[in-house]
């Protein structure tokens, strides 16, 4: 099996030829631009999504396996950041969404949505980063430093601890 011009590539900027950054640049720009395209449908966020991958996959030329070829490697990086960035969109829109419906509400129930809004990122802001990051894990399906029963556990106590700044802040003591 001959090796590619970007497995070379890829294969001297790993060892530190930092000589050989334009050329994998170059040779991955178009078909991670292509996959991002494919995948997220819209040209700007596509043109984010590629611009992070290529960020992403050149600070991990390190990790570059020279047995694989390059090319799949850096589309599965590149197809990671573009589902990292359709979630984060569909979270943002279920938000905005949420505001568009209250439009037609009466506006008390539109104060009111606003105030339980407050108070639970008021409630929140008073765990810990780590009890916060137990939670967008569970409830986002987030990476986390822990799994198993460490990540049921921490579960576990940031929601009692959630519940109890929830009580304080909306007056429930």
């Amino acid at each position: 099996m001959q090796e590619s011009p970007l497995d070379a590539l890829m294969a001297r900027l790993q060892s530190g030829d930092r000589e050989a950054f334009a050329g994998v640049f170059e040779l991955l720009w178009p078909p991670v631009q292509r996959l991002c395209r494919s995948l997220v449908q819209n040209e700007a966020d596509a043109a984010d999504a590629a611009q992070e991958a290529l960020v992403k996959i050149l600070q991990r030329a390190s990790d570059y396996d020279r047995t694989r070829p390059a090319l799949p490697w850096a589309l599965a990086i590149a197809g990671w950041e573009c589902r990292t960035l359709l979630r984060k969109r569909t979270r943002r829109r279920e938000v905005d969404v949420a505001i568009d419906e209250r439009g037609g509400q009466h506006p008390e129930e539109a104060f009111a949505q606003q105030d339980l809004a407050r108070a639970a990122l008021e409630a929140l802001g008073q765990l810990s980063e780590t009890d916060r990051e137990t939670l967008v894990a569970t409830f986002w399906d987030e990476a986390t430093s822990a799994s198993g029963p460490t990540l049921r556990k921490r579960r576990e106590r940031a929601l009692d601890r959630l519940r109890k700044a929830w009580k304080k802040v909306y007056g429930l003591d």
